[in-house]
């Protein structure tokens, strides 16, 4: 179900009505057993852990599983309890996590994923109720959250892309109201319901109550003459490092009593019994969408389907004096067997949130060095003929970047992960050179997979000989947006915003980032097993610096994957 059909549908409105003799709770569980296996050549430059000949002939390979369970309990169409559970998520087969001493003689595989960290057997990742009242439906709790194609709102769900696996999902703690404001309207004019297809949501979520990092956007230090602390006598003093008087009390006596940086990196031990009163850390985030979703409208004479929508979002956090606002507007329109469909997205606003290890000027002209304006942009189009038996599509798509994350404009962030283009390019490639060079301390510069830094083009066709047979083949052909010298390397006449970029060095001469072919074939068996087998091949350019994610030098890479799995 397409992901805006699947947000309609969770706000659905509810009119069955019956006696409380007739009242019952309903079970229901869906979900699925998945298993994947992948096969890479040539993916490395050379072994990375164990022996020299741990890993021959560069090749590398590995199989994932996950089950999900997602039970329900229902009040007739009035009241629901859902919740979503993954056992062995993305776990790797046959891992023991290194505790037998004798490999040979092992058992009882682990719970390890492919990043080598042992996680959870059991997870409940969602747990949400909905209910109706007279004038629309309340939804609260931890719950997914979709828009449009998935560019910025992604649950995660299902077997939804054209080549790869959804890993993780959007989930909010999340209030919810949704309604039908055409229908109120006529009901308070006492007219019948037209039943006119327009929703609008507003929502209030809760994202993060206690962050890991203590942003200060000034920094408290001694004498840089080592003459101990700096006192009011010195031109680095700063009356916001002196919190304390000489006996020890809350108060300035004219000397710094504390040392930190911008910012300080903490955990749940620095939490007080009362860390959940401080509102300061506190990230809020307001939505609001209007959505019409018209089935069998009538455009030009021909049966259409036609939905457009506006998802807004409003976040804030008091510390960091964050003030964003996020617009993403989505429209689909399938007229006979044409299809036009697209979503556009932009962050705006400011943040002094992005504390990444030198990712700030200590001398801006700002009050704040954190201080940043973030500006994001990504879209994707698409135009295509579809019918049951076959479809073709030209697709392409834009995630902006950032030339210089020291300077104070923010203006990258990679689409959502689990919207797959490709099954090497941006899954694999540009996630482990984004990963290498970013580490653990900045993830959140990581693009996980997700289209980054660039644009593209993505035609892509699927034939449909029998209902339970499918056989899908696509292109890739990417372009950089804004290369940054880290992870898209410069090159010579390079611009952005119509003026020269001021790169370091000029290593690259491509224009391009790489291209990708993709194929593979979909079956489903006895109306529930799912079965798939994908290939793709890909070469980059010298744009991407592969050494530094120890990948193949030649930039020729190419992957066989199978997918596995029962869905209930």
């Amino acid at each position: 179900m397409h992901l805006l059909a699947a947000l309609i549908c969770a706000f659905g409105f509810g009119t069955a009505s019956a006696s409380d003799d007739e009242s019952t709770i309903d079970f229901d569980i869906e979900g699925y057993y998945r298993t994947r296996g992948y096969v890479f050549k040539d993916l490395f430059a050379s072994p990375m852990s164990g022996p020299g000949a741990g890993r021959p002939a560069q090749t590398g390979r590995y199989m994932t599983q996950r089950l999900r369970l997602q039970p329900s309990f229902a009040f007739e169409k009035r009241a629901k309890l859902s919740m979503m559970a993954d056992v062995m998520d993305d776990v790797v087969w046959g891992d023991n996590a290194s505790l037998s001493s004798t490999a040979l003689f092992a058992s009882d595989p682990s719970n390890t994923g492919v990043d080598g960290q042992e996680s959870e057997t059991f997870k409940l990742k969602r747990a949400w109720l909905e209910f109706d009242i007279p004038v629309g439906k309340i939804r609260v709790g931890r719950q997914p959250s979709n828009w449009g194609l998935g560019l910025l709102a992604n649950d995660g769900n299902g077997f939804d892309d054209l080549f790869g696996e959804n890993h993780g999902g959007s989930t909010y703690d999340r209030f919810m109201f949704a309604t039908r404001p055409v229908a109120v309207a006529q009901t308070i004019l006492g007219k019948s319901d037209t039943n006119v297809p327009l929703f609008f949501v507003v929502g209030v979520d809760r994202i993060v109550e206690d962050s890991k990092d203590q942003y200060y956007g000034y920094n408290c230090t001694e004498n840089p003459a080592g003459g101990g602390w700096v006192d009011g006598t010195h031109p680095d003093y700063d009356e916001r490092c002196d919190l304390y008087d000489y006996e020890g009390n809350p108060g300035r006596d004219g000397v710094t009593d504390t040392v930190h940086d911008y910012t300080e990196e903490r955990d749940a031990s620095y939490r007080s019994d009362d860390w959940w009163a401080d509102n300061q850390d506190d990230v809020k985030q307001i939505i609001y969408a209007l959505i019409y979703k018209g089935e069998g409208v009538e455009i030009g004479g021909q049966s259409s389907d036609l939905s457009l929508g506006v998802y807004t979002v409003h976040r804030t956090q008091d510390e960091t004096k964050s003030d964003v606002w996020i617009l993403d507007a989505y429209g689909h329109l399938l007229w006979g067997s044409l299809l036009m469909e697209g979503e556009v997205l932009n962050i705006r606003g400011t943040s002094s949130a992005i504390a990444l290890p030198g990712a700030f000027d200590p001398n801006s002209e700002l009050a704040n060095p954190l201080e940043k304006e973030v500006d994001i942009w990504g879209y994707v189009a698409r135009l295509g003929y579809e019918q049951s038996s076959s479809s073709v599509i030209v697709e392409t798509g834009y995630a902006s970047g950032d030339e210089n994350v020291i300077d104070d404009k923010f203006t990258g962030r990679p689409i959502h992960s689990d919207y797959n283009v490709g099954l090497l390019l941006y899954d694999e490639i540009l996630s482990r050179v984004t990963a290498a060079n970013y580490t653990d301390s900045v993830k959140g510069l990581w693009s996980k997979g997700g289209v980054y830094n660039s644009r593209y083009i993505y035609p892509h066709i699927k034939v449909r000989p029998s209902e339970n047979i499918e056989f899908r083949a696509a292109y890739l052909l990417a372009w950089p947006d804004r290369p940054d010298g880290t992870n898209i390397l410069c090159a010579e006449g390079d611009e952005v915003d119509g003026e020269s970029l001021d790169c370091a060095s000029n290593d690259a001469s491509d224009s391009h980032l790489g291209s990708e072919w993709n194929v593979g074939v979909h079956h489903t068996f006895h109306q529930h097993v799912k079965v798939a087998l994908e290939a793709a091949w890909a070469k980059t350019s010298d744009r991407i610096p592969l050494d530094r994610a120890g990948l193949n030098p030649s930039g020729e890479f190419f992957t066989l994957q199978a997918r596995a799995a029962f869905e209930f």
